[in-house]
């Protein structure tokens, strides 16, 4: 039973990492505007001349930013996007159908997460030194975390009756308030948006690429812990009618 899932999950996971890697726009925004953005600043501020070390600490932002946009309008997106185009009405009719669906969604965007950032760690390296196996493995397995971090919290939108349009500009409104939020408390320590700030989810995600995992084990346990009872909550309560089958 669980091996017939896992074998149809990963084979529905294929068809929807193709289905992604031939969408220009996502590519465009998620890895193309963020190396032109971080090489313009780089610019601008000489970390031409940086030495090696130094990459971290001057990247850890972008991974932030990069892990919220293909959990928001990447795996969390399409969710609302597949029950709105009738797909999941149409196929995702008993409880085991939704299991492999919800994890073939999850395996998916995984690798397409892994894909981008590897990519942005390749175009964006070279200015700090050589590359490293090592510091690659250890970016990409906090950058992981934090993905599944905005997974957790962009998953909850899908229960929302919503539809294409309504979700895409619920995500980057929220995805703009968390950036607005993070930039205004790194030039302002009024108490206001430091409290605010404790719970901005993207400031807390470049913490963890920066710092790593030792100075944020709790978080890292929490965000698996709420990741994997997001799955379990959305497995059970995942919406089925499309908004305009209601109307």
């Amino acid at each position: 039973m669980q091996s017939r899932i896992i074998f149809r999950s990963s084979r529905l996971a294929w068809l929807f990492i193709k289905e992604q890697l031939k969408e220009p726009i996502a590519l465009f925004w998620i890895i193309i505007s963020p190396c032109a953005a971080f090489y313009l600043l780089a610019l601008s501020r000489g970390w031409m001349n940086s030495v090696s070390g130094d990459y971290i600490e001057h990247t850890a932002w972008f991974y932030a930013y990069i892990s919220s946009n293909v959990a928001l309008f990447g795996f969390s997106f399409y969710i609302i996007g597949r029950r709105e185009s009738g797909y999941i009405r149409s196929f995702i009719y008993n409880h085991e159908a939704k299991r492999i669906f919800i994890l073939a969604q999850a395996l998916a965007y995984s690798v397409i997460a892994m894909i981008y950032c590897v990519v942005f760690y390749l175009a964006t390296r070279p200015p700090f030194g050589a590359y490293s196996t090592l510091e690659l493995l250890g970016i990409i397995s906090r950058f992981y975390i934090c993905y599944l971090l905005f997974c957790s919290i962009g998953i909850y939108f899908s229960f929302l009756p919503l539809n294409f349009q309504n979700a895409n500009t619920l995500f980057s409104i929220f995805s703009f308030a968390l950036l607005i939020l993070g930039l205004s408390g790194s030039l302002s320590t009024t108490p206001l948006l430091e409290a605010v700030n404790l719970g901005n989810p993207l400031l807390h995600a470049t913490e963890l690429i920066e710092n790593g995992f030792k100075r944020k084990t709790t978080f890292t346990l929490l965000t698996l812990f709420l990741f994997v009872s997001s799955l379990l909550i959305t497995i059970k309560f995942l919406r089925i009618n499309p908004v305009w089958s209601r109307y």
